[in-house]
């Protein structure tokens, strides 16, 4: 497997993954963080959101955001960091040198929808959030991954991997890269597992309500068996430390603003009736996780499976606190491996 191919499979993750899922997929589950602010009337006789303060003849003097407001979107990054964290099945060893894996992905990640912090996306209703319609309880994702092994001496085998993972009835597409190192690897013969240590990082697209990166580190273990004399099987398991790190875009808080409170023709946010905010910026939001899985091979055919349990999220900024439930997810993924 040469690299002029892994060049030609990358190169199609980068342009076919984008343009299949804005035109297939797009809708409820983009992000709407207006939805996040409680909507009350206002002097103007329409519904606004209530962080916004006018004076009496209605122009505006500020926008900030509440506390609960400030929570629910850092609880809000904190889920929706854990859907698009990276996350590909593996196990801890590296495959060698020539090593090579395509796979593709299909993932299921619960998330409390039924709490404010989902408010923040289009499935939610502006108007009437709790009793409007919601997303779902288990989002899905599906994504496309490319691994390959490599020497880098001193240094264990080492093995590089890149891919997409797009979540569905929206624009989001993360794009994930990782770097595996072989602490200790094979000793096939001997009941030794073998260890590996992973970095990875995933960068969110689709989007400008939000910048956000996601980084974590693994510690995994494995142990291979034959199956039947025809294949091979893999249990993996390990521990992750997640961060995830989000900034808000600036966010329109009135998007049927007119110009003067008796109205006339929408003018542009420098109006005096008019306005934006951005939720404050956030300090790294950290979760943990344990995963388990395994991973069977058959000849060239490679199909994995994978089990994670994220405890429920604590981390504060700015006395914000993420208030993140616990989540499962599982991933499937079935590919060709060299």
């Amino acid at each position: 497997m040469g690299l002029v191919r892994l060049r030609l499979v990358a190169l199609s993750l980068i342009f076919v993954i984008p343009t299949f899922a804005s035109r297939a997929w797009a809708g409820k589950n983009d992000l709407q963080l207006l939805n996040l602010c409680p909507s009350t009337p206002s002097i103007l006789k329409v519904p606004e959101c209530s962080w916004v303060q006018r004076q009496p003849d209605g122009s505006i003097t500020s926008v900030v955001p509440d506390l609960n407001g400030r929570q629910d979107f850092r609880s809000l990054m904190s889920e929706l960091g854990v859907v698009l964290a990276p996350r590909i099945p593996s196990v801890a060893g590296t495959g060698g040198m020539k090593g090579f894996q395509l796979s593709f992905e299909l993932g299921l990640t619960e998330i409390s929808n039924h709490r404010s912090l989902w408010n923040g996306v289009e499935g939610a209703s502006a108007t009437n959030p709790y009793g409007g319609p919601r997303p779902d309880p288990n989002l899905t994702t599906v994504g496309a991954f490319v691994s390959k092994g490599i020497s880098l001496p001193p240094v264990p085998t080492v093995e590089l991997g890149f891919g997409a993972m797009h979540l569905l009835d929206s624009h989001l597409t993360s794009w994930q890269g990782y770097a595996k190192v072989a602490i200790h690897e094979g000793f096939d013969d001997r009941p030794l597992p073998s260890f590996a240590l992973r970095l990875a990082v995933s960068f969110l697209t689709g989007t400008d309500q939000v910048t956000m990166t996601t980084t974590s580190l693994d510690l995994l273990v494995s142990k291979g068996f034959a199956l039947l004399k025809t294949a091979r099987i893999e249990p993996f398991a390990g521990l992750s430390w997640i961060s995830i790190f989000a900034s808000s875009g600036r966010i329109d808080a009135i998007p049927s603003c007119r110009a003067t409170p008796s109205g006339a023709a929408p003018v542009g946010s420098g109006s005096a009736y008019c306005a934006s905010f951005s939720f404050p910026d956030q300090d790294a939001i950290t979760r943990f996780r344990l995963l388990a899985g395994f991973k069977l091979k058959f000849s060239v055919v490679v199909f994995a499976a994978q089990y994670e349990a994220f405890f429920a999220g604590s981390s504060q900024s700015s006395g914000a606190k993420d208030r993140s439930a616990t989540q499962s997810a599982l991933s499937l993924s079935a590919g060709l491996g060299f």
